[in-house]
């Protein structure tokens, strides 16, 4: 199945970390769900030089960009106003 790298930048305002935390238990648990479906291979929070987290970086593997793009609109960052810019790019992990 194709993969993808998924690059996301976090809102800049006053109140995006703020939302980032509120609704990352639920991005978690989702993770969780989606790595047992192996969709999800492998992600996390970029840190800025203070250590907060500003965006994020995911690895997954679904049928198509279409889908891949579907998926992400379903994910707490987006619907909660986490992610402002989600940049997705064909991709594969090296086999070594």
């Amino acid at each position: 199945m194709p993969q993808f790298l998924i690059l996301a930048k976090d809102y800049t305002d006053a109140y995006a970390l703020q939302r980032r935390l509120s609704v990352r238990e639920t991005h978690l648990k989702r993770m969780r769900v989606e790595k047992a479906e192996g969709h999800f291979i492998v992600g996390g929070a970029k840190l800025n030089k203070e250590g907060n987290m500003y965006g994020s970086m995911l690895v997954v593997q679904l049928e198509n960009e279409e889908a891949v793009r579907q998926w992400i609109n379903e994910d707490p960052y987006i619907t909660g106003n986490v992610w402002e810019h989600v940049e997705i790019l064909p991709f594969k992990i090296a086999e070594v």
